[in-house]
């Protein structure tokens, strides 16, 4: 028997409880209960959030800190009481936020409405009840620990666990090497992370959401190894352009956007040079000096590119990479798309686009996927590396944890993007070149407003949900829907400069700017307002992410420092969905470039 068990259960005869809780929850062998006190929506410095929704967000924060300074995880919980001010079983803004944060656990729980809570301005109050192992527990509880308690050996240590870093391990594990890898979060995944939408109906993407049967061939294969569902991403329906001037108007999928028709002529003549231009780049080895020189506005303006032109590769910018085309050389544009299969692929929602196939799971199934493929204990959740020290006497590496721990291997692979190199401590430090291209990167903002519905009213009005906005706040809206789920979702990406500014909104002015754009598009601002819950997340706030959706190079990197990227650090090997060939920023990279690095490795150890 296990020394520590933890279940949830609905017993038969009962109402139906998910997505939200479990009706029993039971535990069983060497434990240790956590009593976490009610949590208000209230700050470390007294501060109280203004909203209920607010409130909700910091309340969960809370819990988590609590949970983690016993040792525990939200995964522990086994209870959980809600006291909601004034609740009423038709507003019920709060179980999206909760479901995201439970990730799929489901504790028992009770809602209790409650007048007032022990202020007026308290709107939420949370308590729970963990159950966690005692050994567990103990390693978690801040405290001097010696070396020799925690020195573990293996022969690969692999730094993250997103999809890069999961199937090297899992590469590396098959060839017969012992391999541990060692993840910073509290999941699996990385930028692969799935939550049930409103009302527990499907799954909705916060991360990346999209791939193809064609030419995305390892994640697909993937799929079907995973007998995942792929749902394909509807393009019939009228698409919507916002204009330059805020006018919105229809367009078919394909086509080109109606604007003035010198601008349109201008822009897709700019649109086919890009397309002829990256073509000619070799992969491998690309060369463009004078394109690296430039950013990519400086190149679209000094090739006669007009305002309809450049706001165009605006958008591509941002949906793409979620920056601006003042931040990136034209060089590494070209790159990026050729890796993609060209620019009109790579934006594609159709058969060999970025964006064709939707998994029905969830994507983050391909990273748990891998997880299991894993042996049991192989696979480290909250454990950041902050150092990585290449003893010059033997070809061992020694990998020190944020809490201590310490793991001597004989390679190392890093998944995390190159801007996050400096959370770790190198010694010998990387080489020179290798620190200049990583301190110069910059990852893109994106942030993704999911608005969930009772039933896709675009579609019965002639919309596919297809909506680009020159002007923001949302530069993309898609239909995400899972029709066998009658979950019905509308997916709208926050990204670059418009994205930052609406970032930085209060929660509510968020939200209503999301719903309000949505109904002019759509030219129903009823139906729009309409919605049974929305979903939202940032990812250039997670310590452990810092943006998305892979980091991007501005001038005169990728010609002069690009040899770098993938280049090992004597026992140092560098993987992640920005160093793959192909499909770079997608999971198809990721998985591609877990394979190159785990290659290499295996290449030398066995």
């Amino acid at each position: 028997m296990p020394s520590f068990e933890l279940k949830t259960y609905d017993p038969e005869r009962m109402s139906v409880s998910k997505p939200l809780f479990s009706h029993v929850a039971t535990a069983s062998g060497d434990m240790k209960v956590v009593f976490i006190a009610g949590q208000v929506g209230m700050d470390e410095h007294g501060k109280v959030a203004e909203t209920y929704e607010a409130q909700v967000e910091q309340t969960v924060k809370n819990i988590s800190m609590a949970l983690a300074a016993a040792g525990a995880r939200v995964t522990d919980i086994v209870k959980m009481n809600y006291y909601i001010v004034n609740y009423h079983p038709t507003d019920r803004p709060h179980v999206p936020i909760v479901l995201k944060w439970l990730n799929g656990h489901r504790p028992t729980t009770m809602l209790v409405p409650v007048q007032q809570l022990a202020k007026p301005e308290f709107l939420f109050e949370m308590d729970a009840t963990a159950i966690t192992p005692k050994d567990r527990v103990a390693d978690k509880v801040p405290r001097p620990v010696p070396v020799a308690d925690t020195t573990r050996t293996v022969d690969v240590v692999v730094v993250g666990g997103g999809l890069s870093g999961l199937q090297a391990g899992v590469d590396c594990q098959n060839s017969g090497l012992t391999t541990l890898v060692l993840e910073a979060r509290d999941r699996v995944g990385g930028k692969t992370f799935s939550v049930p939408g409103a009302q527990g109906k499907g799954m909705v993407e916060l991360g990346a959401a999209w791939i193809n049967d064609s030419n995305q061939s390892h994640v697909y294969a993937l799929a079907r190894e995973l007998k995942l569902d792929l749902i394909q991403q509807l393009t019939a329906g009228d698409c919507v352009v916002q204009d330059l001037d805020g006018s919105y108007s229809k367009f078919e999928y394909g086509g080109v956007p109606k604007h003035e028709k010198s601008e349109a002529d201008n822009m897709v003549e700019m649109r086919c040079l890009l397309e002829k231009l990256c073509h000619q780049i070799d992969l491998h080895n690309p060369q463009g000096a004078d394109w690296d020189a430039l950013t990519l506005e400086e190149f679209i303006k000094q090739n006669g590119g007009g305002p309809t032109a450049l706001g165009t590769a605006r958008l591509w910018c941002r949906g793409l990479l979620g920056i601006e085309p003042r931040e990136l050389s034209a060089l590494y544009f070209l790159d990026y798309v050729k890796s993609g299969g060209g620019l009109m692929l790579t934006r594609s929602d159709m058969k060999h686009g970025g964006q064709f196939l939707r998994v029905r799971q969830g994507t983050q199934t391909f990273s748990k996927g891998l997880a299991a493929m894993m042996k049991p204990g192989t696979v480290q959740l909250e454990s950041p590396v902050r150092k990585i020290e290449q003893e010059s006497s033997s070809e061992k590496v020694l990998v020190t944890t944020e809490s201590g721990q310490k793991i001597r291997c004989k390679r190392v692979i890093v998944s995390v993007p190159t801007p996050l190199y400096k959370e770790i401590a190198f010694s010998p430090p990387l080489p020179a070149e290798k620190q200049a291209l990583a301190s110069r990167t910059t990852l893109g903002w994106v942030a993704k407003t999911i608005v969930c519905y009772e039933k896709p009213w675009w579609r019965a009005e002639g919309y596919s949900g297809l909506v680009q906005s020159f002007d923001g706040p949302v530069t993309i809206i898609r239909d995400t829907s899972s029709d066998l789920d009658q979950a019905f979702s509308l997916t709208c990406f926050g990204q670059g400069d418009t994205g930052r500014a609406w970032g930085k909104l209060p929660v509510e002015d968020r939200r209503e700017q999301v719903i309000a754009h949505i109904g002019r598009a759509f030219n129903d601002p009823s139906a729009a307002a309409a919605h049974i819950g929305t979903i939202e997340h940032m990812w250039a706030p997670e310590q452990w992410s810092q943006g998305c959706p892979c980091p991007v190079m501005g001038p005169n990197l990728l010609s002069k420092l690009g040899h770098t990227l993938r280049a090992p650090f004597e026992n140092i090997h560098f993987v992640g969905t920005e160093t793959a060939y192909e499909w770079k920023g997608y999971m198809e990279g990721a998985i591609r470039s877990g394979k190159r690095g785990a290659s290499e490795v295996i290449s030398i150890l066995k």
